[in-house]
């Protein structure tokens, strides 16, 4: 390195130092202090969100300033704020630079940022949020679970069997959500690339150093199964599937390349499934560590399967998202919510494309044209004022709340892991529906013993600090034994 190089470095520091100590007005909201310039706070931001988040707001209060990487970022945790955000539209909070990362991030996709985002919020957008709608998934789900419960007869004819937990959930419910998603045409041999994919997200999202090479091939073959599915040129529901066949009648009429259409697809498929996987997984894993949980959902599954349908095959037959919303199923779907406020992580920024006033508590903060928002969603969730024992998974949380068809009971408690107002996550009747379903069906089916689980070596499972969406876990092993009236 040149004397050149390092004096300036140097010189750099000094500065940074010098206006760090210097005095000038004190800011409000307050700025978090950073040594290296432009990249201000973004180390250890991307080293640990959640946690640097939340000692932020434990020093600088509910409203803080940082930069981030070259960003001007307004940090807030009430409330009445991240609803503002929530209800903005996106021509005054614009989402863009968000889809437009998770695009390249997923797919390696490198085409105009301008017409990527043109593609995601006027034409597959509006379209995912009509085919995902509850009205329209009334058809697509009963075949959804009887594709799962095909996949896992093979366990069934088993006494016991030893697997990993992550596998064993969400191998099967990716099978049969694509195999009706996108049809019989699409290959149903991609789930082990979609998870090697996926363990390097927040890395590729985050843009920092990573053994790429295995993704990098997973994303490969990945790309080139879904250019064999688009390559067809007709298309029908039933062997392109709902999803798919409205997919491909999107991209010819609009003209989207046709590695653009692949990644488009990939960056759909890998969000219609990631933070599925994920709760699914954390879901099991709080029941098994409260046995008291466990017990009484198990208790709620099987009376409910009895009392109310008869049988399982009669479940698998009629179940919709309306059956699921029963009060039957109360505790079950109180202990779900309870996951996702535990365990969702929120990092998407969004730019203001005007000065605005968000509403926060009884006053407003300002965010000039430029600035970056962040809504601070773990700081609602784990606010001991609004959930009581906090940290602890407590699975009726919700069960005492208003349950009624089409809305989740979660009234008068601030719960955002479905983002919230304008921006409700488009797939969040589909996500609920799926979850509930591997649920029962394993719960119903199963005992679950985790390996070591006299020791509890397995629990907490170790996670990875760089997270996106949903904590990554290390693997769990645990031991199947089919139970008696299955």
């Amino acid at each position: 390195m040149s004397l050149l190089v390092v004096g300036f470095i140097a010189i750099a520091i000094v500065f940074a130092f010098s206006s760090l100590s210097s005095k000038r007005p004190a800011s409000s909201p307050p700025r978090v202090p950073s040594v290296l310039p432009w990249f201000g706070t973004a180390l250890s931001f991307i080293s640990s969100p959640d946690e640097f988040l939340a000692r932020c707001r434990k020093q600088y209060g509910n409203v803080f300033r940082m930069l981030l990487g070259g960003r001007e970022v307004v940090v807030v945790s009430s409330i009445s704020a991240i609803s503002s955000i929530y209800a903005a539209d996106h021509n005054v909070l614009g989402t863009h630079e968000t889809h437009n990362a998770l695009y390249a991030a997923v797919s390696g996709g490198k085409g105009n940022s301008t017409e990527v985002y043109r593609v995601v919020s006027h034409l597959i957008f509006p379209m995912v949020d009509q085919r995902l709608s509850r009205r329209s998934m009334g058809d697509l789900t009963a075949p959804i679970a009887q594709a799962l419960y095909g996949k896992l007869k093979p366990y069934t004819q088993m006494k016991n069997a030893r697997v990993t937990l992550m596998k064993f959930l969400t191998e099967p419910l990716c099978f049969a959500t694509n195999l009706i998603m996108f049809g019989t045409r699409y290959p149903q041999d991609t789930y082990e690339d979609l998870r090697i994919l996926d363990e390097t997200m927040p890395e590729r999202f985050y843009s920092v150093p990573f053994w790429w090479w295995p993704s990098m091939k997973a994303r490969k073959r990945m790309l080139q199964q879904i250019d064999d599915y688009l390559s067809t040129r007709d298309f029908s529901a039933e062997e392109d599937g709902w999803i798919g066949s409205a997919f491909k009648k999107l991209f010819r009429e609009n003209d989207v390349a046709r590695h653009e259409a692949c990644c488009h697809l990939l960056t759909f498929q890998w969000g219609m499934h990631t933070n599925t996987f994920g709760i699914a997984l954390w879901f099991f894993l709080f029941l098994f560590s409260h046995p008291d949980a466990l017990h009484a959902i198990r208790n709620e599954v099987d009376r409910a399967i009895k009392e109310d349908f008869g049988d399982l095959d009669s479940f698998l037959a009629s179940v919709n998202p309306q059956v699921l919303d029963r009060p039957c199923f109360t505790s079950l779907t109180s202990a779900l919510l309870e996951t996702m406020r535990l365990t969702a992580i929120f990092v998407a920024l969004r730019v203001a494309e005007t000065d605005l006033q968000l509403k926060d508590r009884g006053g407003t903060v300002t965010v000039r044209k430029g600035e970056y928002v962040l809504g601070n969603v773990q700081a609602v969730h784990m606010d001991e004022s609004e959930y009581p024992d906090h940290r602890k998974f407590v699975f009726d949380r919700f069960a005492h709340n208003d349950h009624r068809e089409g809305r989740l009971p979660t009234d008068g408690q601030p719960w955002f892991s479905f983002a919230a107002g304008r921006h409700l996550c488009k797939g969040r009747y589909l996500a609920m529906y799926e979850l509930k379903l591997v649920a029962i069906i394993y719960l119903y089916l199963f005992d679950f013993t985790p390996v070591n689980h006299e020791s509890r070596s397995w629990w907490p499972p170790r996670t990875t600090r760089r997270n996106l969406g949903i904590p990554r876990a290390e693997e769990v092993f645990v031991d199947i034994r089919l139970r008696h009236h299955a």
